[in-house]
């Protein structure tokens, strides 16, 4: 009888050496450490900042292959493995990085107009249309609005906030006929779609694309941004506006304090939810800061809820400030006791 022990260790080997090349499907994520903003955020003539300005992100290994997985789950700390985003969207390389970089852009006119608004300042402001951030993927007419487009007319109806777009297509039902009008490479089109067939959790009528406003301001030429646009994502907005802020204000926000945070920030200065709060919190106290700036509950979401549950069972030193708002913020930094 032939010996086959050896070859079916040999074809043993190979299948593990080629899973090692083969994406799982699944996003890692962990903690990363925070990006001090006092470089990225400049203001001329104004003050220094007096302590530090965190932005926490989530580090990810995307569409992961499985030994980084495993690596990263044995190395890393607040590790999760989540089905992956690049995957659901369908969408290239190219695309993501356009719509991160359309995302700062926003985070930064909305932080310019808050920051001058809490200032006493009265800025202009231009609601320019809307940009899709994300596609159901079942959804048939996935190709018909491209990530750059910019929507502005919804069946003739130019669209005059959020709220507006909203409710004409929750007034549609699931399947209407809609006509959307973008613009594109600079012109202006008309494509023709359909809602989505079913309703929300909620039982309103969606499109089958989600999109964020786009807006303009009038410009402080005395603010300058460096190289910001490669930190990427919305959830930077309270923070690159709480930096600005202390940058342009005659007394210091935090007092000679390390304080991070994140979280998404409207036109209004209303504070929200974002993901990947376990890796972020987790990340800040291992940096060494003092506070962290979290989204509160609101009876939806849970990132209050799931920093405090982190910093108990992780044990760390650090504490947090849940906020709702802009006013929120800048009233709890004013409270910090001062660190030399």
């Amino acid at each position: 009888m032939k010996r086959r022990a050896p070859w079916i260790v040999v074809v043993v080997l190979l299948m593990i050496i080629g899973s090692g090349f083969v994406p799982t499907g699944y996003d890692v994520l962990f903690a990363g450490n925070p990006f001090n903003l006092d470089e990225f955020v400049q203001y001329e003539g104004g003050s220094e900042l007096e302590g530090d300005l965190g932005m926490t992100y989530v580090a990810s290994l995307q569409n992961s292959r499985w030994p980084l997985m495993v690596l990263t789950l044995l190395l890393e700390e607040g590790v999760e493995v989540v089905p992956s985003v690049s995957g659901q969207q369908d969408m290239e390389i190219g695309e993501i990085d356009y719509q991160n970089k359309q995302m700062m852009t926003q985070s930064k006119i909305k932080a310019e107009y808050i920051a001058r608004g809490v200032l006493g300042e009265d800025p202009k402001l231009e609601l320019l249309g809307f940009y899709p951030v994300f596609y159901l993927a079942d959804w048939d007419y996935k190709d018909a609005v491209k990530v750059t487009d910019l929507l502005v007319e919804i069946d003739g109806e130019k669209l005059e906030s959020y709220e507006h777009f909203d409710q004409l297509i929750v007034e549609k039902e699931p399947g209407e006929n809609t006509i959307l009008t973008l613009l594109r490479d600079g012109e202006t089109i008309e494509v023709d779609v359909t809602t989505y067939p079913h309703t929300d959790y909620y039982g309103n009528t969606v499109l089958g694309v989600f999109f964020e406003e786009v807006f303009d301001t009038s410009k402080d030429e005395n603010i300058q941004w460096q190289n910001i646009e490669n930190l990427g994502g919305p959830s930077a907005g309270l923070m690159i506006t709480l930096t600005l802020l202390d940058k342009m204000m005659e007394e210091s926000l935090i007092k000679g304090n390390a304080v991070a945070g994140t979280g998404t920030i409207t036109i209004d200065g209303e504070v929200g939810p974002i993901g990947g709060v376990k890796q972020k919190v987790i990340g800040a106290a291992n940096a060494g800061f003092d506070y962290f700036i979290v989204p509160q509950d609101d009876g939806w979401e849970n990132n209050e809820g799931v920093a405090r549950k982190t910093v108990n069972e992780e044990g760390l030193d650090i504490t947090l400030i849940p906020v709702g708002n802009i006013e929120d913020a800048v009233k709890a930094l004013q409270k910090l006791p001062e660190k030399k």
